[in-house]
């Protein structure tokens, strides 16, 4: 029985120590110039411009949480929008942390413009993946930010 207890002791002190270890890790400011895992400052990530055979802009319009998606789809070449193509949105916090969402299809409200409600569920650094596929322009991909901030 007495050796019982010394290993649960044993094994306590273990989890404790551990425990100090990674606090200091995790939580310590620190003078050296670099900033905790809490406090690391969020920057947004650099869009680069369309790949394939269309240009793409997209635009999160609305407040907090509920946004509407709006795509401008149009020819690389003619300029002319890109009607009656498949156009689908994925949302992807980088900052604070990566936490990919949902695959959201967008449907034509006008020639080339294409819209849906996205719902995103906490403050960040988003960035919007955008795939379109049309038999006029073949594939495109693109992306583009939102920094999603709530008041209050």
């Amino acid at each position: 029985m007495r050796s019982l207890w010394w290993f649960v002791i044993g094994g306590a002190v273990v989890v404790a120590g551990l425990a100090v270890i990674l606090g200091f890790a995790f939580f310590s400011g620190g003078d050296s110039g670099d900033s905790g895992v809490l406090s690391q400052e969020c920057e947004p990530q650099e869009i680069g411009p369309s790949a394939g055979n269309a240009d793409v802009e997209g635009r999160a319009l609305g407040k907090g949480y509920a946004r509407q998606i709006v795509i401008r789809v149009t020819d690389k070449k003619s300029g002319a929008p890109v009607h009656g193509a498949e156009v689908s949105v994925k949302g992807e916090m980088d900052c604070p942390h990566f936490m990919p969402l949902y695959v959201k299809n967008l449907r034509e409200a006008r020639a080339g413009t294409y819209t849906g409600d996205y719902q995103l569920i906490m403050q960040g650094h988003w960035t919007f993946k955008v795939v379109v596929r049309s038999e006029q322009s073949g594939s495109t991909t693109a992306s583009f930010p939102l920094e999603l901030k709530i008041p209050g």
